[in-house]
């Protein structure tokens, strides 16, 4: 794990954006897979995105793909499709066939083998399992990541793609990238920024390696390829 420790969001975020710009050009023309979570954290990258990099970002290139994603329609204020689709994609009028939504208000169970074969047949295989050109990751302040939850631990070694989980306190449904294609090769970028992720950030670095205390700890100790922007430290 890479940490990048800036004074501001914003700087980090920033700096997120000029690494992901260098993954594009050094893929090539061909498609870029991209794979989204949501949050309020993303919210403001997206906005960042829209504003400074509308033209500076080959957009026809990247197809859009998610982390994870809330058991509710595509219209509810919950869902991380809708602020992606009302803040990126049709500011920047991204062709509905380059985005790749998981359906959230249909039956989880079903959904989730669905949009497992979704990945499978669009994003490149290694070692049997789909490798994204790149995963934009969130870490909650309870130490969650894409929305594998301390109650749903085995979801971390699932060998699904994607699999259902619930929240542990409203009790939610959320359809969610398993950690066997979290940790298959792609390149990760975490940011965890704001003065209430301070903690969270001071427990990652502080834990133990290999860490299995929380789904965050889990994934950020055992990645690869994973940089860490923070304006926490």
């Amino acid at each position: 794990m890479e940490v990048e420790s800036f004074k501001s969001t914003r700087e980090a975020l920033v700096a997120l954006t000029r690494e992901f710009i260098l993954l594009i050009q050094e893929n090539g023309s061909s498609p870029f897979h991209l794979a989204l979570s949501g949050g309020d954290t993303a919210q403001r990258l997206f906005r960042l995105w829209v504003q400074d990099y509308r033209k500076k970002i080959d957009w026809p290139l990247i197809r859009f793909y998610w982390v994870d994603e809330r058991c509710v329609s595509p219209q509810d204020e919950e869902s991380n499709f809708k602020h992606a689709n009302d803040l990126l994609f049709k500011p920047l009028q991204i062709p509905a066939s380059h985005i790749f939504r998981i359906k959230g208000e249909v039956n989880p169970e079903q959904e989730a083998e669905r949009y497992s074969e979704v990945v499978k047949n669009r994003v490149t295989m290694f070692s049997d399992i789909p490798c994204f050109d790149c995963i934009i990751l969130g870490v909650g302040n309870d130490g969650h990541t894409a929305s594998i939850f301390q109650n749903s631990m085995e979801l971390l070694t699932d060998g699904r793609c994607y699999a259902v989980s619930t929240h542990p306190v409203t009790g939610q449904k959320r359809i969610t990238m398993t950690g066997p294609i979290i940790l298959n090769g792609a390149t990760l970028f975490v940011p965890i920024v704001g003065k209430g992720k301070a903690q969270v950030m001071k427990d990652l670095i502080n834990a133990p390696v290999p860490c299995n205390e929380t789904p965050g700890c889990y994934i950020l100790s055992r990645a690869q390829n994973l940089t860490v922007f923070t304006d926490c430290l």
